[in-house]
């Protein structure tokens, strides 16, 4: 299709082909305002097609030129020569066009000037004489916008992410202050008191005393009338053997037993018996040390003294029901009660065989094979070996057994109050066990100190000494022990006691240190002197005139988290 003109589907209309030739003769008065003598005349005549005298004969249509443009071509298609038609286009009026044909015409110079420069040939400019101008159509200005606005968005994101790092590492700052500042080691206090500290040496004793032991004529059940560990006189009752088939009477017995005492419990309750209630609470302040080695004694699975236990509970029972007798709470239900206990009681003695103290001395029901062995004239006279052969050989507690068979000894009785420890120490002088020198001996099994142990033999042996230390305290104590670990204490020094982590720059061989005290909230330094110490505490005094540190002064048991000057907690 030629550039500039309308398809008409090949044809370009005429004479011949016109349709409607009396539309095609107006069509020179569209799109222009028409003049004054056609505006009287369409006045006159609004519809020119119509022929208003049907009797007037029509005149045949005017053919189209030839070289009249199509519409829209008008600026695009000349016949004449550039000056001619500029002339006349500046001699004719110019006519008024409507805004389509405006803006028609505008298209139509717009593509005809790309065209134009298109077909044009491209020559090359200095860029000295000539630059290059180029205009950025619209898809290259909304690319560079695009850019500038990503851009921007990056920017505005790098900025926001920096700003939430540096928030989140100030936050992270702080929080490690805190949590360095709450964890950091504080100083903490301790006051200076009066103590001492010992030296301490340890062994495994052999347990002596001076025992006997009564045998029983039968074979049965022992049941003991007397407390393990309590003190008995001669020809006093110490248990009743119980032969078989008296399982039942026995068995009776306790059932009457247990109702008297419930009974007289609902009496004491109803404000009866008057010194009653006493007899109770002796009784129990009594039982209460045995129900607490029983505890001890479960904690640790040692089952084995626990009929001695029962049996020692027994008879501080019978005790309290026999002073409970003196009693009258004034009621026949009690009274009947105690009837039949003194009955079966005595059926129980008639068959059973009664064991009586042959001396006074200290009754217990735990034998071990080594009463009449293990004697007074045994460590006197022993040798190192054999001491080491006992205390490897012999159990170091002693068991009971209620189960009794006819000739066997079934109870031990300690004569005196003495026991003796003899021991092998190693490692050590006779210098500082001198016969009849005192000693502490520790016993931290059992949790007890014994003081004034004294020292009644002392020979040199390969490995070190053998020494045999007499005591009469604690006996009751130990009497289930054979052999026992003790520490025997060398050397006591006291005066003022502190931590030994309190000391600064310690010098023990000069026996100097620095201690730091909280004097008014500020931590002072003292120089004092170091009197003894072991692995926790020192003995220390002031240099000098100075009475710093005395008793109850508060020093710093880790100096090393403050300097002097440093202020401190109060």
């Amino acid at each position: 299709m030629a550039q500039g003109k309308r398809p008409n589907n090949g044809k370009r209309p005429n004479q011949a082909n016109q349709v409607n030739p009396g539309k095609q003769a107006n069509r020179g008065t569209q799109g222009r305002r028409p003049s004054g003598s056609e505006q009287a005349r369409i006045k006159s005549n609004p519809n020119p097609s119509h022929n208003p005298n049907p009797n007037q004969r029509r005149t045949a249509p005017q053919p189209i030129p030839k070289d009249r443009p199509l519409f829209g071509d008008e600026n695009l298609v000349t016949t004449k020569s550039g000056e001619e038609s500029l002339k006349e286009n500046l001699a004719r009026p110019k006519e008024k066009k409507s805004w389509f044909r405006r803006w028609a015409a505008k298209r139509k110079a717009k593509q005809t000037q790309t065209i134009a420069e298109e077909k044009k040939p491209k020559t090359a400019e200095p860029m000295a004489t000539r630059p290059e101008e180029t205009v950025p159509d619209a898809s290259e200005a909304r690319r560079q916008h695009m850019a500038q606005t990503r851009k921007k968005e990056s920017l505005n994101a790098a900025f926001h992410a920096l700003l939430s790092i540096l928030i989140l590492t100030g936050l992270m700052i702080i929080a490690v202050l805190y949590v360095v500042d709450y964890v950091a080691a504080k100083p903490t206090y301790a006051f200076a008191t009066e103590g001492s500290i010992e030296h301490t040496i340890g062994a495994t004793a052999l347990v002596v005393r001076n025992e006997s032991v009564i045998p029983s004529s039968i074979t049965g059940e022992l049941l003991p009338q007397a407390t393990e560990g309590s003190r008995v006189s001669k020809s006093q009752l110490l248990a009743m053997v119980i032969p078989s088939g008296m399982e039942g009477t026995l068995q009776d017995l306790n059932n009457v037993e247990k109702q008297i005492v419930d009974r007289e419990r609902e009496l004491i309750a109803q404000g009866k018996g008057s010194g009653a209630e006493t007899i109770f609470d002796e009784t129990n302040e009594e039982i209460d040390p045995l129900i607490t080695m029983i505890r001890q004694d479960a904690m640790q699975r040692k089952l084995n003294n626990m009929n001695s236990y029962a049996s020692s509970i027994r008879v501080l029972m019978e005790e309290r029901d026999s002073a409970l007798k003196s009693i009258d709470f004034n009621d026949e239900t009690l009274d009947s009660l105690r009837t039949s206990e003194s009955a079966l009681n005595n059926q129980l003695e008639m068959k059973a065989s009664s064991i009586k103290a042959e001396e006074p001395g200290i009754v217990s029901f735990k034998l071990d094979g080594y009463e009449e062995e293990i004697t007074y004239e045994l460590i006197l006279d022993m040798v190192d070996t054999k001491c080491q052969e006992l205390v490897s050989s012999c159990d170091s507690i002693i068991t009971g057994d209620m189960e009794i068979k006819q000739g066997e000894p079934v109870i031990r009785v300690i004569q005196n109050d003495v026991q003796y420890f003899a021991c092998e120490i190693e490692d050590v002088s006779m210098m500082e066990f001198q016969l009849g020198s005192k000693h502490t001996i520790r016993i931290p099994e059992e949790g007890i100190a014994i003081s004034d142990c004294k020292v009644i033999r002392s020979s040199v042996t390969r490995k070190g000494m053998l020494i045999v230390f007499e005591t009469n305290n604690q006996v009751e104590r130990l009497l289930d022990r054979r052999t026992v670990n003790i520490e025997i204490v060398q050397t006591k020094t006291s005066g003022i006691k502190v931590p030994v982590s309190s000391l600064v720059d310690a010098d023990y061989d000069r026996g100097v240190a620095t201690i730091y005290v909280n004097e008014s909230g500020y931590a002072k330094g003292y120089t004092v002197t170091i009197k003894d110490y072991d692995r926790e505490y020192a003995i220390i005094e002031p240099v000098g005139e100075s009475k710093v540190p005395d008793i109850s002064t508060i020093v710093i048991t880790n100096p090393k988290t403050v300097k002097e000057g440093d202020k401190v907690e109060k």
